[in-house]
């Protein structure tokens, strides 16, 4: 199968709701995003057991943490000790402070803000990042943050662009984690006191036509993007043949 949809994409878990591939999506030159190759998804701190066997049913090989540390204390995650997991800790934002809105997140005025802080602020990390995925050519790399949104929306951002998809496909697999979160934003919400920082939990698809309209100033693409953070031509080459079909 090489074009799927939005409900073919969702990986059908009871604790992960916003588990999805991101294979095929078609790219500009006719080749599709392969599926089983990366998963994004919400933390699985709470996954019962049948949600981590359908994610080892489904190919899962790779989990990569994109949290910090705090987060992780909090929350500890079930496929750190996971004898058939390779299991990665890459933190996108360290903060240690108990909020569930961090200090220097609340400096941009919205989150393509945030999004640009993270391309500049961490390609050390991103760098580290895309090296876990180098290593695994064949196997299903999941990776995630807290609400699978951010982060993780970032990251699929830069996977599904070094590929070539379309702009609009990569704006649209950001926005679905809105209608994926709606749950866990309501409760989140009704923590918040701060009316402002509320617009922190939405997925709009202006934020990441920002990131993308800067990368594109910046950078020109994703592929340009690694290459100046230390990736090699053709470790990024390897990357696209075995991310396509």
């Amino acid at each position: 199968m090489l074009y799927m949809t939005r409900e073919q994409r969702q990986i059908s878990l009871e604790k992960m709701t916003n588990t999805r591939d991101l294979g095929g999506y078609e790219t500009q030159s006719g080749l599709y995003s392969r599926a089983h190759k990366y998963v994004r998804a919400a933390a699985p701190t709470y996954a019962s057991s049948k949600d981590i066997q359908t994610l080892k049913d489904y190919g899962v090989k790779v989990v990569v943490d994109l949290r910090s540390d705090f987060e992780k204390e909090c929350q500890p995650n079930p496929f750190a000790n996971d004898k058939d997991i390779d299991y990665y800790e890459v933190n996108l934002f360290d903060s240690s402070k108990a909020v569930l809105v961090p200090d220097e997140v609340k400096t941009y005025k919205d989150l393509g803000g945030v999004y640009i802080y993270m391309l500049e602020g961490m390609k050390h990390k991103f760098k580290e990042l895309f090296d876990i995925f180098m290593k695994y050519p064949y196997e299903t790399v999941l990776f995630h943050c807290s609400a699978g949104k951010d982060r993780t929306g970032v990251t699929a951002a830069l996977l599904l662009d070094l590929i070539g998809c379309h702009e609009y496909d990569i704006v649209k697999d950001y926005s679905e984690s809105y209608e994926n979160n709606k749950e866990m934003n309501a409760s989140l919400a009704q923590m918040m006191n701060d009316e402002e920082a509320k617009q922190y939990l939405r997925s709009s698809p202006r934020y990441m036509m920002e990131l993308l309209d800067y990368l594109r100033e910046h950078y020109g693409s994703a592929k340009e993007y690694l290459l100046e953070i230390g990736m090699k031509n053709d470790e990024i080459e390897e990357l696209i043949e075995n991310f396509t079909i």
